[in-house]
């Protein structure tokens, strides 16, 4: 028998939002989501773009691989993950170069 931990850090699925509905940690994390638009075919780590998240996030797929809604529990883990996304387009733009 193979048991083995995976890692989930602050990621939330679409069950614990509804979990949490109603309370002000989903009040407080709606006031800190944004929209990322991904060209099509662009293949990237999400764990990159979360590295160094110190609260919960979750990651929403708006239309298949191409629109997606970030939400935040810290506004810190918002401006973090703006950093992480402009690392990860740095070397993505170098690597095509």
């Amino acid at each position: 028998m193979t048991i083995r931990i995976v890692e989930n850090a602050g990621s939330l699925s679409e069950e614990d939002l509804k979990l949490l509905s109603g309370t002000p940690l989903i009040e407080k994390m709606m006031r800190t989501r944004i929209m990322l638009m991904i060209e099509k075919n662009q293949e990237f780590d999400w764990t990159d773009l979360t590295k160094d998240m110190m609260g919960l996030y979750h990651i929403r797929e708006i239309t298949r691989n191409r629109l997606y809604q970030m939400w935040f529990e810290y506004p810190q883990d918002l401006d973090q993950f703006k950093k992480n996304l402009y690392v990860v387009k740095l070397s993505l733009d170098s690597a095509t170069v």
